[in-house]
């Protein structure tokens, strides 16, 4: 043999060895032989993940089920009149040690006849990095390979996931940027910077280019054609039925009348979903009135910021998803243990059937956007609720669950209501005094709320506390449908657009609720109850929780949805709900 093709084979083996995949001396031939055999064995390692007929040795009769048609002739002509030699010949040990005794067993039956390889081959500038030329298979390299295996089946997990680096960013953190002295200068400064970013995102409209500020108009004697922009200090019904609101920017206020017979219906509809301090660009007839502060612009036209209807989301060139879960409320009695270690054996390749694993073996990153644990004293008679009462323990039981998530997939973790930090909004990341153990499992602790880059794809962590809040005050949201609640949040480019009611807002020189930047994907949860929706191909998800109904759910007419676990594929944002429930073990 010469010189390259030894190199040539000792590259092949180590990635063999890698992937824990045995394989015979014909094979392996077979491989060197073919035309770009490092490019063809990458595929090969993909596709044969998802047969589950394979385990963990590879024959011809395995890559007679490739999908790659290409290799699959190339091997048939390879092995015209093979057949008794592939029957009798033991396979190379390119295995750890003590896998050596499972190379002569018996394959075990076929649990899935009829399931198709799914993995595409990728273009050869996105697989993985072969080892320099001149690099042997080592005995540390043999024992670094780490499989897991499932119970319903003697077939090896080998997730994709596994096959990549991690590629994130913190793109917005309010972790240890969070200052007040909640004096009347913090409230002032919060309203302005709030009003400067919504006035900014609001003037990227082309159809808000011909705005004025409010004193300029109030100026004006004699009746105009106007537009300005503001933030609704009030609104209400006339006793015509007409719909009369204010609205107030740096230089002053000014009343705003639609009439109900407009000829603008969609500003009849826009009315309906007005509430305080929201941005408002508003056109129409300015009527100066008897003096200064009584002229009225009788509108034609209003509108909020809103997302811009040509966005284009963000996708990973890669095969890789991301899983969204929150409210576990581990420690509470109605926390659903059993589900939640589904779950993880999901994770694990442990649950479900060969489509279940093909989904969990693309699963990079999981985000558990807040109420990881359920925390003491958060309402009133919580105790009576709770099945750990120490909030230590609380965390080492987290600590338990988390630590079984297999190592390749990273793991981001946001502060909800439940914590132990600050109530009021934002809020910053756990303090690690109370998780530790976590932050010593590489778990990324963020605080609420928090953006995140994940190859490329950008998601919105935001837990949802405002949610009540628009719920209460817009008739037509239902707490059963989160995602309309989350649209709005999207048209008015904010997290919670009123100030004052029961969501508490910490008064700091920087607005952390203003969504300046348009998410790919916006994770909420709170409220117990799965959503899924797209705006504007913005994907929107309320992740459920992994709680039964409490009381003090009841209190609030909250029905919750445990066990549903948001899946999307960063390469498309394809969207899969997992229902745990369903799966096997």
């Amino acid at each position: 043999m010469n010189d390259d093709k030894l190199n040539q084979k000792q590259i092949i083996l180590k990635k063999l060895v890698n992937s824990g995949i045995n394989i015979t001396p014909f094979v392996l031939e077979m491989i060197l032989n073919m035309e770009n055999p490092n490019q063809n064995l990458e595929l090969i390692i993909k596709e044969t993940s998802f047969i589950p007929q394979f385990q963990s040795h590879l024959t011809p009769d395995i890559l007679k089920k490739l999908s790659n048609q290409e290799i699959v002739k190339t091997m048939e002509r390879n092995i015209i009149h093979s057949d008794i030699l592939m029957k009798n010949e033991p396979d190379l040990e390119v295995k750890e040690k003590n896998k050596c005794q499972q190379t002569n067993k018996e394959e075990p039956s076929i649990l899935f006849k009829s399931v198709k390889a799914s993995a595409k081959p990728l273009p050869t500038s996105k697989l993985p990095q072969t080892s320099s030329i001149n690099e042997k298979v080592s005995p540390k390299a043999m024992n670094s390979v780490r499989t897991y295996e499932t119970t319903k089946s003697n077939s090896l997990f080998r997730p994709i996931a596994k096959d990549y680096d991690f590629d994130y960013k913190i793109l917005k953190d309010p972790t240890g940027k969070l200052y007040t002295n909640g004096d009347y200068n913090d409230f002032y400064n919060l309203t302005l910077d709030k009003f400067t970013k919504l006035n900014k995102l609001m003037r990227k409209r082309s159809d808000v280019l011909s705005a004025t500020n409010i004193n300029n108009i109030l100026r004006l004697s004699s009746s105009s054609e106007v537009s300005t922009i503001g933030l609704v200090k009030n609104f209400r019904q006339t006793k015509n039925e007409n719909y009369f609101f204010e609205i107030e920017d740096l230089t002053g206020s000014i009343n705003v009348l639609i009439r109900k017979d407009s000829e603008n219906q969609e500003n009849n509809k826009l009315f309906n979903h007005i509430v305080y301090d929201q941005m408002m660009y508003v056109q129409g007839t300015y009527n100066p009135g008897d003096n200064r502060n009584s002229g009225i612009i009788f509108a034609d036209y209003i509108t909020k910021i809103d997302i811009p209807t040509d966005y284009q989301p963000n996708t990973a060139n890669l095969p890789l998803s991301i899983a969204l879960i929150s409210d576990t409320h581990i420690g509470s009695k109605e926390f659903e243990e059993k589900l939640f270690k589904k779950f993880i054996a999901f994770l694990n390749g442990k649950a479900g059937n060969a489509n279940y694993r093909e989904r969990a073996s693309k699963i990079k990153y999981l985000v558990i956007n807040g109420d990881l644990i359920d925390g003491i004293g958060v309402y009133p008679n919580q105790e009576n609720d709770l099945d750990i009462t120490d909030i230590y323990k609380q965390y080492d039981k987290a600590t338990e669950f988390i630590a079984q998530i297999p190592e390749h997939i990273k793991v981001f973790y946001t502060a909800g209501n439940h914590e132990p930090v600050r109530n009021a909004i934002p809020r910053p990341a756990v303090p690690k005094k109370y998780c530790e153990a976590l932050f010593d499992l590489g778990v990324v602790c963020l605080g609420n709320p928090s953006y995140i880059q994940t190859h490329e794809v950008n998601t919105l962590i935001y837990h949802g506390e405002s949610i009540h809040d628009m719920i209460m005050l817009i008739h037509e949201f239902n707490i059963n449908k989160p995602t309309e609640v989350m649209k709005e949040f999207l048209i008015s480019r904010h997290l919670a657009p009123i100030f004052g009611e029961k969501t508490q807002i910490a008064p700091l020189d920087k607005d952390w609720l203003v969504i300046d930047k348009i998410p790919d994907i916006f994770h909420t949860g709170h409220i117990h109850i799965n959503g899924f929706d797209r705006y504007r191909h913005v994907s929107l998800i309320n992740s459920g929780c992994f709680q039964a109904q409490t009381d003090f759910m009841k209190s609030f007419g909250i029905t919750p949805t445990p066990g549903i676990v948001p899946i999307i594929e960063l390469d498309s944002l394809t969207f899969f709900p997992l229902d745990i429930q369903k799966l096997y073990n």
